[in-house]
């Protein structure tokens, strides 16, 4: 009696060891899955931020008939957006991620500097302000899959 009684409470000890580690591991999986999906999309809101900016940006310095302070004006008001994203991308995402996207985002700002002042979409110093936003892009985007482990997914 005093075996069997010894073998139920061994079982139920194990089967509670057994339930709590099998939830403990369940609670960290949902914790990463959550984690992982609030980065991509901070992630996705700061590149979509920035190449909207960008996007803007060139659509202004291709307006011939809009007045200089105007244009100035209008440079400031497309980029103000991106303030909110940068400040959450570096509360939240990792060094490795916040060092190349602040590069970006210093590139699509001195963009934003340059058609403000009146650089012109057919102008000679557009195709360098290009690269230097799209090195950026590039760059952050890059360091965004690594911490994602999307990495490996790139086929370029």
């Amino acid at each position: 009696m005093l075996t069997t009684l010894g073998a139920t409470l061994l079982g139920a000890f194990i089967a509670t060891g057994t339930s709590l580690l099998v939830e403990s591991r369940r609670d960290r999986r949902t914790a990463v899955a959550e984690w992982r999906q609030a980065r991509r999309e901070l992630y996705g809101a700061f590149l979509s931020a920035l190449t909207k900016a960008r996007g803007e940006l060139w659509t202004i310095s291709r307006d011939d008939q809009l007045p200089s302070e105007e244009r100035a004006t209008a440079a400031r008001a497309i980029f103000a957006g991106c303030y909110e994203q940068r400040y959450q991308l570096e509360v939240f995402a990792p060094s490795g991620v916040v060092t190349p996207a602040l590069d970006y985002f210093r590139s699509v700002r001195r963009l934003r500097d340059a058609v403000g002042q009146g650089l012109r979409w057919d102008d000679a110093a557009r195709p360098a302000h290009d690269d230097d936003v799209v090195q950026g892009l590039h760059a952050t985007r890059d360091a965004m899959r690594v911490d994602m482990r999307t990495d490996v997914m790139r086929t370029e």
